[in-house]
């Protein structure tokens, strides 16, 4: 399988796989859940969904549920919508990209607040 092929058929998959998930019962309802990228294995037999939820942990474990429940049926979808000889197994991994920026993005703003800070209330001079 050539690497541009590989490209395609993960970008094809995480679109399809997309249009699929809004389909699904409760996927939406509390907490927002966004595919941030997919892995297609060398030999193309395994396809990894990465996905962040902006919520709760509780709505994260919830999605995570829904969407290892629906990972057959999702295949299986893919399968029918698609006009390939096969498709990957699909297996959804939670990214903490977008987490862990937004915990960065925190650090910066306190410490961005206590150098205003000590502008405003420079110590006594000599």
């Amino acid at each position: 399988m050539g690497s541009k092929r590989n490209e395609r058929l993960k970008e094809l998959f995480l679109q399809e796989i997309s249009t699929v998930l809004r389909n699904i019962n409760g996927i939406n309802a509390n907490g927002l859940l966004t595919l941030t990228g997919s892995e297609l294995t060398r030999d193309g037999k395994v396809l990894y969904v990465y996905y962040s939820v902006l919520g709760t942990d509780a709505e994260r474990q919830r999605k995570e549920l829904i969407l290892k429940a629906n990972s057959r049926e999702i295949r299986t979808l893919l399968f029918k919508r698609l006009c390939l000889k096969s498709v990957p197994e699909i297996q959804f991994k939670f990214d903490e990209t977008p987490e862990r920026a937004s915990h960065i993005e925190d650090i910066f703003k306190q410490i961005n607040s206590e150098n205003e800070k000590t502008d405003e209330n420079p110590g006594p001079r000599d």
